[in-house]
């Protein structure tokens, strides 16, 4: 077993309330309660020490701003469990985690649940939010994983404990307290993805519950339209079909006259002009124009003063999951007149121009359009200020089933 000693619940609620009254020395008390933990777990996962470095220092970063989004503060350590788990996910998969080749050969997720509950204490309530499953199945996982490697504590308990970069340390301190790394911290909580309502981050190896419940439903709806094709086949085709709504579609409108195409059909009888004579033209008054004011010229107003738009992040990537992603404005230096643009029908942003005073900030919103089966793509928006000044947001998003 490591040297760890157990964790301490109230300690994380002290915690979670110290970021959220924005605490600057409780980052550092945070590295060193959770780095080195953190660190064992990434390079059990990732297999590459420097990968791992780079997945703790966001983990951190990105704790320092939505881990008080918690809604149970002594979750802190599966929040930081889970959110460097998802960053690990998306890098690559592991190598064996041990030496012992009968370990090796276990699948993934036994050797991790192994790992996490053998090696890091991380049982429950807190195994479950980490793997972004429910309590029973995390339970079940571990069970499996058991039955299959009884050894497992032995085995996992003998790995040596890597220590981080020495200056690792100084790395996270510096991105998490730095006024002038405002943006790089957005865009390294941006990669963090999407948070549960209950504030924890979404894995993506866990469907959503609202993705069952629609595909167990719209599974439900196509077998009941089938068997009405299969009905309607045999009783004819002069019997009226009525109209089908699938899930998530609004109700249909109810269709009104065009009053283009109904006309009246009332005769319109045209009346004929009737000619009138003339008489001798009569010279009529000289018309002679009016004086009117004389216009002074106007006054220059002094210009103002020229802003800069700074935009942040330039890259967004929508896991599995995700639909939404914040890009942030911000005008430095004055006032700046911007507008954004997209051609790719899936994307929609919530506003496209605007204007913003000098330090005020601005956000746009990129909507996914997801249906059905959405494959990965990739667009880019464009951001151009008042002068012409254009800078492209690249967003990329992963394929999703639902």
């Amino acid at each position: 077993m490591a040297r760890w000693s157990r964790f301490a619940p109230t300690a994380d609620k002290r915690l979670v309330k110290a970021l959220q009254e924005g605490d600057e020395e409780t980052l550092a008390t945070l590295y060193d309660v959770y780095a080195e933990r953190l660190y064992d777990y990434c390079s059990a996962l990732l297999d590459d020490d420097k990968v791992a470095a780079d997945v703790v220092h966001d983990t951190f970063i990105d704790a320092a701003r939505r881990a008080p989004r918690l809604r149970e503060r002594e979750r802190l350590r599966a929040w930081l469990y889970a959110s460097a788990r998802r960053r690990c996910l998306l890098r690559k998969r592991p190598a064996a985690m041990a030496d012992d080749q009968a370990f090796a050969r276990l699948d993934f997720f036994h050797r991790e649940v192994l790992f996490l509950v053998h090696r890091h204490d991380v049982t429950g309530e807190d195994l479950a939010a980490t793997l972004g499953v429910t309590t029973r199945r995390a339970q079940e996982r571990l069970n499996r994983a058991t039955r299959q490697f009884s050894d497992a504590e032995e085995v996992v308990g003998a790995v040596p404990v890597p220590e981080p970069p020495s200056a690792l340390r100084h790395r996270v301190l510096h991105a998490g307290t730095d006024p002038e790394l405002s943006g790089y911290r957005t865009e390294i909580a941006a990669r963090g993805g999407a948070l549960t309502p209950e504030g924890m981050p979404k894995q993506p190896d866990a469907p959503s519950r609202l993705a069952r419940r629609w595909a167990f439903a719209s599974g439900g709806s196509v077998a009941a339209v089938a068997t009405a094709v299969v009905v309607m086949m045999f009783i004819g085709p002069d019997v009226p079909v009525p109209d089908l709504q699938w899930p998530g579609q609004s109700k249909p409108r109810p269709k009104t006259p065009n009053s283009r195409t109904h006309r009246s059909k009332i005769p319109v009888v045209a009346t004929p002009r009737t000619s009138l004579p003339r008489g001798p033209e009569l010279p009529g008054p000289e018309l002679v124009p009016s004086p009117g004011p004389t216009k002074s010229p106007p006054k220059k107003s002094p210009k103002p003063p020229k802003g800069t738009l700074v935009v942040s992040p330039v890259s967004i990537h929508l896991y599995a999951m995700s639909k939404i992603a914040d890009i942030q404005l911000t005008a430095k230096n004055g006032k700046v007149a911007w507008n954004a643009s997209n051609s790719d029908p899936q994307i929609v942003l919530s506003n496209v121009t605007g204007e913003i005073s000098a330090g005020e900030h601005a956000t746009v919103q990129v909507i996914l359009d997801r249906k059905g089966i959405t494959p990965p793509g990739q667009t880019v928006v464009m951001v151009t200020d008042g002068a012409g000044r254009s800078t492209p947001v690249t967003v990329t998003w992963d394929l999703s089933l639902f």
